[in-house]
């Protein structure tokens, strides 16, 4: 498994203070939603797994290697579930970490998505935070820290991972195909390249092309109709669009600094605001703000 760039210094680090017997048991990755934090927990639980590990990663010949591959290592553990995280399956996986690792190396509980703990979940793990089995590694990883019940941070290693530079993010994206990557697609998606790389894959029902392809349709077009139209076609997306239109009208704004796009700016945050609330018409909110945009 090839390290995410952006991640090769503070993933060697970990392995280093590893080999030195300085890794803390209990680590949380945290950090933006798209810069890859699961890839680097997983690539660290494959490190620790390995017989023979060295600063660049495992070594991928060992049998313990070789079982991680096929998928069926009997020492890693992976806990997660579609909605919250419950106290049965925390107590699950905390029985897998108390006896003896299988392949007389570390044993790892990885939890991908540790802010869905319930309270009742997250309690359950304190005490194998605070004495944990021998050769035991807990990987915790969030996008929303303040999430986390205080006594499971105050418990835990945090590692704050950043968003990547532009310039690496465009470059992922472009080594991974995306030939019109721009710093105005990065900024669409919070400047996280694998929300980029995800949305362009198909897998989220609007991406920021059909967006910016829609806005540029209603500036050279018809206005009431195109405006109606397009308020219908992106209700099921209202939220964003209206982060979106926030954006760009930010953006204006701070290239010209006109009056006209600091007003658009206030009715983009408006309307983020209005579409917060259940019921409300969002074709006729999105409608509201597009008119907006055709001043």
């Amino acid at each position: 498994m090839q390290m995410l760039p952006w991640f090769v210094a503070t993933f060697s680090t970990l392995l280093n203070r590893y080999m030195t017997k300085k890794l803390h048991h209990g680590l949380l990755l945290t950090g933006p939603k798209g810069i890859g934090k699961n890839q680097l927990a997983v690539g660290l639980s494959n490190a620790l797994l390995c017989k023979q590990p060295s600063t660049d990663g495992p070594c991928e010949q060992c049998q313990s290697c070789h079982l991680r591959q096929a998928g069926n290592h009997p020492d890693f553990h992976v806990l997660e579930s579609e909605k919250q995280l419950g106290v049965d399956k925390i107590r699950e996986g905390i029985a897998k970490l108390s006896g003896t690792a299988q392949m007389g190396g570390n044993k790892v509980l990885l939890i991908p998505r540790a802010d869905t703990m319930t309270e009742a979940a997250a309690n359950a793990l304190l005490k194998t935070l605070e004495e944990p089995t021998n050769n035991t590694f807990l990987l915790l990883i969030t996008d929303s820290i303040n999430k986390i019940m205080p006594t499971i941070l105050s418990r835990c290693e945090r590692q704050i991972l950043s968003l990547p530079s532009v310039s690496d993010s465009l470059n992922y994206l472009n080594a991974k195909g995306v030939e019109d990557a721009s710093e105005a697609l990065l900024a669409a998606y919070g400047y996280a390249p694998l929300r980029v790389e995800e949305a362009l894959s198909g897998d989220e029902s609007i991406s920021y092309r059909d967006f910016s392809d829609g806005m540029q349709a209603l500036l050279a077009g018809d206005a009431n109709m195109q405006a109606q139209a397009l308020a219908n076609k992106w209700q099921g997306n209202a939220q964003q669009i209206a982060l979106w239109c926030q954006q760009m009208a930010h953006d204006k704004y701070m290239k010209r600094q006109q009056a006209v796009d600091f007003e658009r700016y206030i009715a983009c945050v408006e309307a983020v605001k209005t579409l917060e609330h259940a019921g409300v018409n969002k074709s006729m909110v999105l409608f509201g703000l597009l008119k907006q945009f055709q001043r």
